[in-house]
């Protein structure tokens, strides 16, 4: 008996909106979460963010040390770069401490200019100048030769600069490729599996050191890449260049150096990259073989502003015997910079000032302590499962009429989520952010409280309700905040007015019963006025077929103008698609006419006391009325007035049509064509368009042959554009009978419609 009265006719009527609403609402969170949105993006980011913050560890291998070339080692050395020397007395002296690999987190991209053996060779190359420098050490005759001898006393590595482009697969690569070096790589694929590269981030381009310094090390990339919002949270491992070649990464190059490994294992699937592994240690990656970063806990530099994980040392307490090569033995250690003018700053989810190359060691430590985080492969189906099972829930709680119960559950829902995402990523070092099932949860239940509050209110709004069937609801709610607004005398305030009517409805209601003529009327109406609505305008009056709305009136707009015309694109868009569909079911196909016009007019509640409506009047709405029927003579759709035009030119697109003089005036007008949105013009059509603008000087200046000419050529690259045929059969006529001497190019208008 219980299920029955659940489940009884009237509590299905009282909850049927809601199950209905929940699951538009439900479907579409699954919708968004399929097709991704930025802002909810920005929101994992910050939670993840937040739980990184919450869970981090300290550094674990105990064996990455850092190098800084900081703003007390500059002072005593002199600004970067360093004469060459110096530097290969710091890579000497760091070596002498018996690191187990040193990698460079820069790139020595040119010949040190300072070194004596360059020096001669630009006083010869430029000045034709043969000087020899006496009195110099032979081992100091070159400075790049010196740094490629210290270099190849160690197991070192420099830094390059790897150029992305996306896409780049099909792209051959450079000639000379210094970096390529096939057999660090094993690639293991699954049956099915395309070419690994294609997964990879791309590039097309690199910057590298000198030929001779890369004889003495190996090279790697020190690339760190962003999220949307600059934050580092992933950076690549691998990197493919060209078709078929992969290159390391600073971090992986470094391991597999201190390991004494060969090659790298790279395991992929159908999906993408699998995982990485060098001898016994396994690496997670993404499908596109970058590392998600489990960062460390940090401490600030002492007398600087950035943050830090690992041991930090100054190059200049080495370069002047103060501070022991021995604290590097055994160490994995990289070189970078943190100085002013110099700084290689990202930000992490740890800290907003944080050293590039401090990123490299975190990578290092995550590889060698084996605990890098993972994002599997299910992560994404599993939420759109939490995403269905969240909206059914809530549905169904809110359905039910407990308030206070669906408050609590959903609320402990959304903690268990909450809570779930911190342990695994405690404990397993799996990232799950459930942000889209949270946000669900956060949009059902307030949407689904404010329905259900709705339909128990709906009797008390009755007599309002009914009220607001005389005057539109625009009115009514704008008369209870500003009824000084609603005199019988009026307002002089400026405007956007906006008429369409339907092209040739006298012969479709000639030809369709009453009762077809109304549903087709309908059908068409309906969306028309719900896409003027929703561009914030107020729909004055219908007229049979024909439309009058208003931008700016009774709601103040800066933005009227830009709105109706927007509104006006969209109208034309939706009937697009619904022009074939009343087709086949009507039979007459509907072309609609719209003219838009942009000045002061007088609004206000015009009528008795008793019964009135709010419009609109004056010139400015006279000429909207007369913009509308115009189309007809050019073959457009939608024709503006100029100050519309200048008014909305940030986000439309519109051509200039002619100086038109209608029917009761004596002044020109200029009149535009509303083209569509901002952007959305083909190079066909822009040139159509300048064309035409040629043709139109031309034919003021009485030159028919010239503007004859332009025109031709504009239909040639579009036969159908209606502004040029138009002008060139009145061309015609003008060669045939010329308009008066005193004749400026205007057209003039001797009918209304």
């Amino acid at each position: 008996m219980r299920w029955r009265r659940l489940f009884s006719r009237r509590v299905l009527r009282r909850v049927s909106l809601v199950w209905l609403v929940g699951m538009i609402l439900t479907l579409l969170c699954l919708g968004l979460f399929v097709g991704g949105l930025d802002i909810v993006d920005s929101f994992s980011y910050k939670l993840y963010d937040t739980l990184l913050q919450r869970v981090h560890s300290p550094p674990r291998s105990g064996r990455v040390a850092i190098i800084d070339i900081d703003e007390a080692s500059l002072r005593a050395y002199g600004q970067w770069p360093w004469p060459r020397y110096l530097t290969a007395k710091l890579t000497e002296r760091i070596i002498d401490g018996g690191p187990s690999v040193v990698g460079f987190d820069v790139v020595f991209a040119e010949p040190d200019r300072t070194s004596p053996a360059q020096l001669r060779l630009d006083l010869s190359r430029n000045m034709n100048l043969d000087v020899e420098i006496k009195g110099l050490p032979p081992e100091l005759a070159d400075y790049d030769q010196l740094l490629a001898h210290a270099l190849a006393g160690g197991a070192t590595i420099l830094g390059c600069a790897m150029h992305p482009t996306p896409n780049m697969i099909d792209e051959p690569p450079p000639e000379s490729d210094p970096l390529y070096d096939g057999s660090r790589f094993f690639v293991r694929s699954a049956p099915g599996s395309a070419n690994i590269n294609e997964y990879l981030t791309q590039a097309d381009d690199l910057t590298v050191s000198i030929p001779i310094l890369r004889k003495s090390a190996e090279t790697a990339f020190f690339n760190a890449t962003v999220d949307a919002d600059n934050v580092v949270r992933s950076n690549p491992l691998i990197w493919a260049f060209g078709p078929h070649r992969i290159y390391p990464s600073l971090a992986l190059e470094a391991v597999r150096l201190d390991k004494g490994l060969d090659q790298c294992l790279v395991e992929c699937d159908k999906g993408g990259v699998v995982r990485l592994r060098l001898r016994e240690l396994t690496i997670p990656c993404t499908q596109t073989g970058r590392m998600v970063i489990n960062y460390r806990s940090i401490q600030t530099q002492p007398g600087t502003d950035l943050a830090s994980s690992f041991p930090v040392y100054s190059a200049g307490g080495f370069l002047d015997g103060t501070i022991d090569p021995a604290v590097l033995t055994n160490k994995i250690v990289f070189v970078g910079t943190s100085a002013v003018g110099l700084r290689d700053i990202r930000a992490t989810p740890m800290a907003q000032l944080f050293s590039g190359v401090e990123i490299h060691a975190t990578m290092v430590d995550n590889i060698l302590a084996g605990d890098a985080l993972i994002v599997p492969n299910w992560i994404d189906g599993a939420q759109f499962v939490m995403i269905l099972l969240m909206g059914i829930l809530i549905t169904l709680l809110i359905a039910r009429g407990r308030s206070w119960l669906s408050f609590l559950l959903t609320f402990f829902m959304l903690g268990l989520c909450l809570g779930t995402a911190v342990l695994l990523l405690r404990y397993r070092q799996l990232v799950f952010l459930p942000t889209w099932t949270m946000l669900s949860a956060l949009l059902l239940y307030p949407v689904l409280t404010m329905i259900k509050f709705w339909q128990e209110e709906r009797q008390k709004k009755h007599v309002r309700e009914m009220f607001g069937t005389m005057v539109s609801r625009e009115v009514l709610r704008y008369l209870e905040t500003n009824p000084e607004s609603f005199s019988l005398r009026g307002e002089r305030t400026e405007a956007t007015i906006f008429f369409s009517d339907v092209a040739g409805f006298t012969t479709m209601s000639e030809q369709l019963p009453p009762e077809r003529l109304t549903i087709l009327l309908n059908q068409y109406l309906t969306p028309m006025t719900d896409i003027i609505l929703g561009h914030g305008g107020f729909v004055d009056k219908y007229e049979g077929d024909a439309i009058m709305a208003e931008w700016g009136v009774p709601f103040r707009a800066d933005n009227h103008a830009a709105q109706a015309c927007l509104a006006a694109i969209e109208q034309q868009e939706r009937l697009a698609i619904l022009r074939p569909i009343l087709e086949k079911e009507f039979g007459p196909t509907l072309n609609v006419r719209m003219g838009i016009n942009t000045g002061i007019v007088t609004a206000g509640n015009m009528g008795s006391d008793t019964r009135f409506s709010y419009t609109v009047m004056g010139d400015v709405v006279n000429f909207a009325a007369r913009l509308e029927p115009t189309n007809k003579e050019y073959g457009t759709s939608i024709l503006i007035g100029e100050a519309t035009a200048k008014a909305a030119r940030e986000v439309i697109e519109a051509r200039f049509i002619d100086k038109i003089v209608v029917k009761g005036k004596t002044e020109p007008v200029d009149v535009y064509e509303l083209l569509g949105k901002r952007g959305c013009l083909d190079d066909d059509r822009k040139e159509v368009i300048s064309l035409y603008a040629e043709a139109i000087q031309l034919h003021r200046e009485r030159r028919w042959d010239e503007a004859l000419d332009r025109l031709a050529i504009a239909l040639g690259v579009d036969p159908a554009d209606g502004p040029c045929r138009t002008m060139h059969t009145r061309i015609l006529g003008y060669q045939q009978s010329p308009p008066p001497k005193n004749w400026q190019g205007e057209y003039v208008r001797l009918t209304k419609d």
